[in-house]
């Protein structure tokens, strides 16, 4: 059996993180996988085959001090761990350092690096000289949708038949099980965003539209799942604004797919998404979907034919909740659409294994 080592960060509630988890399991069935983590921490852990061999990278505060700061200690360090096992690939899951990890690696290996953001408006925590070094190394790129391709490809001059679009798939199954594990009881029209708490992400545009429809005399509610570095500033403005009849705020959710089956509307307000996993999971469930107009959401609802898609906007977010709330069934048409919608789960796992095969 072939082996095969990624590399990530760790493996707390995320889009990214779902999907590494999702194909090491699955990979696991035809693979030695060895998953290595900067910080073998998370939520998903939990959810890791018994198959996936998982590690940590640090040992300790100095370990990772040193591993961080450190050029030669990182290097060292990386090509021990690649040289522990006869690997025949390395996978940098990750954008950004866990690439660089990779391109570390000295002995003769397969290189693969996945690209989940839009590197146009994301920050991937390296300089922009260092992402061009670093890629140039790999063998193979892949991108999570069209468009992140060439946002990438762009960026750092890669030529494109150097880079893939392999889009992310979802555990179906798992999701609709989940989903039926509690009922969630909402007295008025609900949406529901369930996305970690930065600044790409911009819960604040709810909260915003919420506050200002507040005032119109509307009546509904928002809920926000999720936790990140902008939770304790976006509670801070629903008590300000006295936000609270309108806006609930669940943090973080082992299992939040009751919520998104028992709302009315799941909205994702993003600045930025290179793919925006938790679409397809709402697609799955059968729940109608506002985005915004970034790359991988427009992608999965086919340019807006399973879903709304709304301009990249403050007041579109206002605006789409108020339409909504004014005319109620305008939008019963997509149910429909939604019935008929057939996942890609088995031609991405194709092209996932293929990949591995071609190299």
């Amino acid at each position: 059996m072939e082996k095969i080592l990624f590399f990530g960060y760790t493996m707390d509630m995320g889009g990214a993180e779902k999907s590494l988890l999702d194909t090491v399991n699955f990979l696991s069935d035809k693979y030695d996988i060895s998953l290595y983590l900067l910080d073998k921490k998370g939520i998903l852990l939990k959810d890791l085959s018994n198959k996936v061999k998982a590690y940590e990278i640090k040992k300790n505060i100095f370990q990772y001090i040193l591993f961080r700061y450190l050029p030669y200690f990182r290097k060292k360090t990386i090509n021990r761990i690649a040289n522990k096992e006869d690997y025949s690939f390395a996978v940098g899951y990750i954008e950004g350092r866990s690439a660089t990890w990779v391109s570390d690696i000295k002995k003769n290996i397969k290189k693969i690096a996945w690209i989940h953001c839009d590197v146009s408006k994301f920050d991937i925590g390296i300089s922009d000289t260092e992402a061009k070094k670093t890629y140039d190394e790999m063998d193979k790129i892949i991108c999570v949708s069209k468009m992140a391709k060439e946002s990438f490809c762009k960026k750092y001059s890669i030529p494109g038949d150097k880079v893939s679009v392999i889009y992310n798939f979802i555990n179906e199954d798992d999701v609709k099980k989940k989903a039926l594990e509690f009922d969630v009881n909402n007295r008025t029209i609900t949406f529901t965003n369930v996305a970690k708490m930065r600044d790409e992400k911009r819960q604040d545009r709810l909260v915003n539209a919420a506050n200002n429809l507040k005032k119109k005399g509307y009546r509904f509610k928002i809920q926000l799942i999720g936790d990140g570095p902008n939770l304790e500033k976006i509670k801070k403005q629903v008590e300000d604004e006295n936000l609270n009849d309108f806006v609930e705020i669940l943090g973080l959710k082992k299992n939040p797919y009751p919520y998104i089956k028992n709302c009315d509307y799941f909205i994702l307000t993003s600045d930025s998404e290179g793919y925006g996993i938790v679409i397809k999971e709402a697609l799955t469930l059968k729940k109608k979907i506002i985005s915004t107009d970034t790359v991988g959401p427009n992608e999965i609802l086919d340019g807006g034919h399973y879903g709304i898609i709304i301009p990249n906007t403050d007041i579109s977010v206002q605006n789409i909740i108020k339409d909504i709330l004014d005319n109620p069934k305008k939008y019963d048409y997509l149910d429909e659409r939604l019935l008929n919608y057939t996942s890609d789960n088995n031609s991405i796992k194709k092209k996932i294994l293929q990949l591995f095969k071609e190299q």
